[in-house]
């Protein structure tokens, strides 16, 4: 039998025009009990309207118009003949798959990522410069598209020992130590003592995927606050900003903004900052305190204090040497 709607291009073809209408209207069409009947009494064998209407107990006119939607998703097609319209199914529609249905088709498909690739694009041009990362971003989502950068830094299936971590993420930010933690909290890498190793990129993925927006609260609230010493140094004249933080997560980015816009507290930094340029300066951690929670007598600000002490008398970051004044300032 040769129906009228053999030459429409089959539904869900990725090189068909109105590919993603043609499924929805398909998903739509099958949506329906009334139709549903119509396609399992076709399945038998061709059907003329008034056959349609005794079998199922329905009007012609309420079947009409299901027939034409059935008709409009290229699930059944007619024939005319001298004294009626026979319907029959369309068997090769039924061969299209679920798969055909929810994936995209190749044009909407190259749509979605080139959009998805140029909002990394701009993530990165933002929060990057000249391969230098300035900040962290708070929000998750442009968070793991720096740290997936990032995480670029390491060959699959090589171990690193903790330092060569550092000595890689350094070379892209200063505060290593974060990226570090944070590259294993979101799956990018492994570790296992004092090795690291980067994971498969669909391990990676899986696990972002298994970690809701409250656990990634709940992970940042209980994270540990690292008080520590850190250093802003200019490498061309070797003065040296020293400072020191009960939550090292925050100053060095916050100086590295301040200076990028020209508002640092500091004049004469902010001066050779402008003269020189951000590639004359580097930004690291010193050294963190070691929290002794077995001991009852630590005391977070005593340890900070003599760790203050000790790097003072080491850098004298004063004057000439460095960008200080007396007393040594505390973030």
């Amino acid at each position: 039998m040769k129906l009228e709607s053999d030459t429409r291009p089959r539904p869900g073809a990725a090189t068909a025009p109105g590919a993603s209408r043609a499924r929805l209207t398909l998903l739509r069409a099958l949506a329906d009990p009334s139709r549903l009947q119509l396609l399992r009494a076709l399945d038998e064998r061709p059907h003329c309207l008034e056959e349609l209407a005794e079998r199922l107990g329905k009007a012609p006119s309420t079947l009409s118009f299901h027939l034409r939607k059935l008709e409009e998703a290229e699930l059944v097609g007619k024939q005319r003949t001298q004294y009626y319209v026979l319907y029959a199914l369309r068997r090769e529609r039924l061969e299209v798959t679920l798969r055909e249905l929810v994936v995209a088709p190749a044009a909407a498909a190259d749509r979605e990522h080139g959009r998805l690739d140029r909002y990394r694009d701009k993530v990165l041009r933002t929060f990057f410069d000249d391969g230098k990362l300035t900040q962290l971003p708070k929000q998750w989502r442009k968070r793991v598209i720096v740290l997936e950068e990032l995480a670029g830094l390491f060959a699959p299936a090589r171990r690193y020992a903790e330092h060569e971590v550092n000595e890689l993420v350094a070379t892209r930010f200063a505060d290593y130590c974060t990226i570090r933690r944070q590259l294993v909290d979101e799956g990018f890498m492994a570790r296992d003592g004092d090795a690291y190793w980067r994971l498969p990129e669909e391990v990676a993925v899986e696990t972002r995927e298994t970690k809701t927006k409250k656990d990634l609260k709940r992970e940042y609230l209980q994270a540990p606050r690292r008080a520590g010493i850190y250093l802003i140094k200019n490498v061309r004249s070797g003065r040296v900003l020293l400072g020191s933080a009960r939550n090292l997560h925050g100053p060095l980015n916050s100086h590295r903004f301040q200076l990028m816009v020209g508002s640092h507290r500091n004049p004469e930094l902010q001066r050779d900052w402008r003269e020189l340029g951000p590639d004359a300066f580097t930004f690291e951690v010193l050294e963190e305190v070691v929290v002794r929670d077995d001991d009852p007598t630590f005391s977070l600000d005593d340890e900070l204090s003599r760790l203050e002490a000790k790097w003072t008398a080491r850098l004298e970051p004063f004057g000439e040497g460095g960008y200080n004044r007396r007393p040594l300032e505390r973030d």
